[in-house]
């Protein structure tokens, strides 16, 4: 249901509660993913402290990609296709994914000395933001399709699924860079 910020405190925490419950169990489910990965993590600790600037980065594109689409519902100017907002999208977080995947690489590379490592943690980076992109655009076209309003929901599912992709994401591509 749609909610007023001059809702009563009870109407506001049943329309957000379920949501940052899904997000409640989105983390643990992180958690989980990162456990899969311990040894690969004990054997190369410096993934473990890039875990949080890959989930935020992930949390960063998802909302700014979802914050247009609600914006765009909410004044009812959307035009074009759900696909070629798609594709629109992954080009822009593929650019800027680039671009900031270069400086990463360069400051770990420096900082750390290891190319592989450097280059796994910026190949992730690239590919966790293009696929916050497109859960960004996506989720709140969906939500609002199905009746849900994405303002209150969209912003803790992307955040769910950025941290649950996002992290397992990382991993695959650091196992794989890596040869682990």
């Amino acid at each position: 249901q749609d909610v007023e910020a001059d809702d009563s405190i009870w109407d506001l925490t049943r329309a957000r509660l379920p949501w940052l419950f899904l997000g409640l169990i989105g983390g643990l489910g992180a958690a989980a993913i990162m456990g899969g990965f311990e040894e690969m993590i004990a054997r190369h600790a410096i993934l473990f402290f890039f875990t949080p600037l890959i989930a935020a980065m992930a949390g960063n594109v998802g909302v700014q990609s979802s914050a247009i689409i609600v914006q765009g519902l909410v004044n009812d100017d959307l035009k074009g296709s759900v696909g070629n907002r798609l594709i629109k999208e992954m080009l822009l977080a593929l650019l800027n994914g680039v671009i900031l995947a270069v400086g990463l690489l360069v400051f770990t590379w420096i900082w750390k000395g290891s190319f592989p490592t450097a280059l796994a943690i910026s190949i992730s980076l690239i590919a966790v933001i293009v696929v916050a992109g497109v859960i960004g655009t996506f989720t709140p076209l969906f939500l609002h399709k199905r009746g849900i309003d994405p303002a209150i929901a969209t912003g803790p599912f992307i955040t769910t699924s950025n941290d649950i992709f996002g992290i397992l994401i990382y991993f695959w591509i650091a196992r794989f860079v890596l040869g682990i």
